[in-house]
């Protein structure tokens, strides 16, 4: 018996501490937007992606039509010819991916482009909202750009208060 008051008494002390915490969201997604350096970062970014994207599709085309023509010819050519013509569409094909690696892979020119260009930004909306919650004494901040809510109150959404902060 005492040990079932002093586990309830216990339970409500942990109740009343964790209703006591402050939390709050902000949509990042929303404040990038409405930071405009940011989305002319992002619109460089894609422009250069865009680029590489179609040196890319006219390389792989140069290659669909060397291995058109080698179908077309195939008959015609002796079996060390055949094998030295796939050997070098193989052989070009693989160079595309390579430099499709080099560029859009994990370590690759666009990825260390973004990096570049967007850590400022990113570390800016970090500190901002880590210094608003520090100021308002919220114990913890979500993100429901990276994270799915099914339901939270507006009163504790500080969106507008990071983007006020960000834009100054």
């Amino acid at each position: 018996m005492k040990k079932s008051i002093i586990l309830a008494i216990v339970a409500s002390v942990f109740a009343i501490g964790a209703s006591a915490q402050n939390y709050a969201v902000v949509n990042t997604q929303k404040v990038y937007q409405s930071i405009k350096a940011y989305g002319e970062a992002v619109a460089e970014i894609d422009a250069l992606a865009t680029s590489y994207q179609e040196n890319i599709d006219e390389a792989y085309k140069k290659v669909e039509e060397m291995y058109q023509n080698y179908m077309i010819a195939k008959s015609a050519l002796s079996f060390e010819e055949q094998q030295a013509e796939e050997q070098n569409i193989i052989s070009n094909e693989q160079k595309i991916t390579t430099y499709q690696q080099n560029v859009f892979g994990a370590e690759g020119v666009i990825t260390k482009k973004q990096e570049e260009m967007l850590r400022p930004f990113h570390e800016k909306v970090a500190k901002s909202i880590s210094d608003y919650a520090t100021q308002m004494g919220y114990d913890m901040v979500i993100d429901i750009a990276t994270t799915a809510l099914p339901y939270y109150s507006t009163k504790i959404d500080i969106t507008e208060q990071i983007i006020k902060i960000v834009n100054q």
